[in-house]
């Protein structure tokens, strides 16, 4: 059995040059009759990218006019949702169409957990995510004789294999092969920085002043999660890049399969931690010129989550060199998607491939003074995610989505266009009619949730999340009159009739798709 880690695991194995297995990759089955009269499926995605990162969506730093062709040539959604700020519960709904608390993947790369609150749903012991567990988009679309292709960043678990998969690196073949050429064509010897610790891939990380001094401190007080305070400029040349590999093998795979259908993945890491990129989209944004949003007060709760103290230590010298690094390396994947475009071009392929544009969960990107995801609460920086999606002669170009979507209903938007019975009895419904503009009934509200602690529901105007039994944590922000989300209003008697009227509405949403922690809700918040 393979043992399949993660990206931070891969940057710790791949700088020692350590012969180990990667994430799941892509198999190719050459059992399955191949076909060509159908819909391609090229799923495109980055970790922990923010809604704003766009140039489409306001990205007021940097272009990403590749990114932006997706939209521009086809549908943009704006208010697009991840069902929780995790990577791993994320990935595994997009996959199958139902809520962490039906799959009950509720944590990174863990196993799936059993149900606190009522009937079980594992014991903690099972794969994270098995094949046939659920119906899910790859194994329908494998088993329909089309070639399925996953590159780069997997982050379901070390069991989580599936019969379409071969077991590849995060970068190559394995993480041992990447470890080599980058010993071979950029020997660690050969490389120098500004001498302080701090690595990316065995390689030095030059930093600011602001953040040398900051990673020390926070090396200190965060042990576990200390890493995150790395962040500058790599001395590792862009086309050395991992995410360079990734798109060489996501290119090659499109050339391989051009003529049969094919569902390809290309799955890159950035922009999450580790926060480095090289030059020339370490220099694109103008320091000076960053200007994170919100307050930098939060409720108590948030203050405790290590992106807050990374932030308050690093000062907004640090975050601002922190949100340059974070937009250069979101420039540096467009111009990686930009090349799969090219490829789909070059090859004739663009007319009949569904590309999907997305990513698993947002970042602060120096909101409220926080570095990275670590935050408790359901902020829109971190729920709040980029989608688009083309089909030329299916979707209009210029499409624009204004209803509230979620990653549960990617997977039947995707059965939907390529002509695949959609699964029963799962959370998600198909996009297509919102893309066509058909006026059909459609959920409200975005939910999300994290573990079996918290919930959120999303309308128009307000977003509430509260914590499970004893726990008197309540927020209440009014999106309309306050998008930064800088005022918690769940306390303030003027808003008390708000506040049960949003508390029964999630617990009517709970219990209408099945959420077991619904039995935990008080039915009064403010007794």
């Amino acid at each position: 059995m393979a043992i399949h880690l993660s990206r931070r695991q891969f940057l710790h194995t791949a700088a020692a040059g350590a012969a180990v297995l990667g994430v799941p990759g892509i198999v190719r089955c050459e059992t399955a009759a191949k076909r060509k009269d159908g819909i391609n499926v090229l799923f495109l995605m980055t970790d922990e990218q923010h809604y704003r990162s766009l140039s489409i969506t306001g990205n007021p730093y940097i272009q990403t006019p590749h990114m932006d062709r997706i939209a521009r040539e086809g549908v943009l959604f704006e208010n697009a949702t991840c069902v929780t700020p995790y990577c791993s519960p994320s990935r595994a709904s997009i996959l199958t169409g139902v809520y962490p608390h039906r799959h009950r993947i509720l944590t990174n790369v863990g196993a799936r957990q059993p149900d606190p609150h009522g009937a079980a749903a594992g014991t903690g012991k099972e794969p994270p995510l098995a094949a046939d567990a659920f119906p899910n988009t790859e194994m329908m679309l494998f088993q329909r004789g089309y070639a399925t292709a996953h590159r780069g960043k997997w982050h379901l678990g070390d069991r989580g294999d599936f019969p379409c998969y071969e077991s590849w690196g995060y970068a190559c073949k394995n993480d041992a092969e990447y470890s080599k050429i980058l010993n071979e064509r950029l020997p660690a010897a050969q490389c120098t920085g500004d001498g302080s610790p701090g690595m990316y891939l065995g390689r030095p990380v030059v930093k600011t002043e602001a953040i040398r001094q900051g990673w020390q401190k926070f090396q200190d007080s965060h042990v576990g999660v200390a890493y995150i305070a790395t962040i500058g400029r790599t001395v590792i040349p862009p086309e050395l890049l991992p995410e360079t590999f990734i798109t060489d093998q996501v290119v090659g795979l499109i050339e391989k399969n051009a003529d049969r259908n094919f569902m390809i993945t290309a799955s890159w890491s950035p922009p999450h931690d580790l926060w480095v990129i090289a030059d020339p989209y370490y220099s694109m944004v103008d320091r000076t010129k960053v200007q994170p949003r919100g307050s930098t007060t939060m409720p108590p709760w948030d203050q405790k989550g290590a992106s807050k103290q990374l932030g308050d230590i690093m000062g907004p010298d640090g975050v601002r060199e922190y949100a340059a690094v974070y937009h250069g390396m979101v420039k540096y994947i467009d111009d990686q998607v930009g090349r799969i475009l090219k490829k789909l071009d070059d090859l004739g392929l663009a007319g009949n491939t569904l590309v999907i544009f997305t990513t698993d969960h947002g970042d602060m990107a120096g909101a409220h003074g926080c570095i990275g995801k670590s935050v408790p609460g359901f902020y829109d920086d971190l729920v709040r995610i980029p989608l688009a999606m083309r089909l030329p002669g299916r979707i209009k170009p210029g499409t624009v989505v204004k209803q509230p979507v979620s990653q549960i209903d990617y997977m039947p938007t995707i059965c939907d266009y390529v002509g695949v019975p959609i699964p029963e009895k799962i959370h998600g419904r198909s996009m297509r009619p919102l893309i066509e503009g058909r006026d059909v009934p459609w959920r409200d509200y975005a939910f999300c949730q994290r573990a079996s602690a918290w919930r959120m529901l999303r309308t128009e105007q307000y977003k509430y999340a509260t914590g499970l039994e004893k726990a008197k944590i309540r927020v209440l922000y009014d999106l309309r009159n306050d998008p930064n989300e800088d005022h918690n209003l769940a306390a303030d008697p003027a808003h008390a009739d708000t506040v049960r009227a949003m508390h029964k509405r999630l617990m009517e949403v709970m219990t209408a798709d099945g959420d077991p922690a619904v039995s935990a809700m008080p039915q009064d918040p403010l007794a």
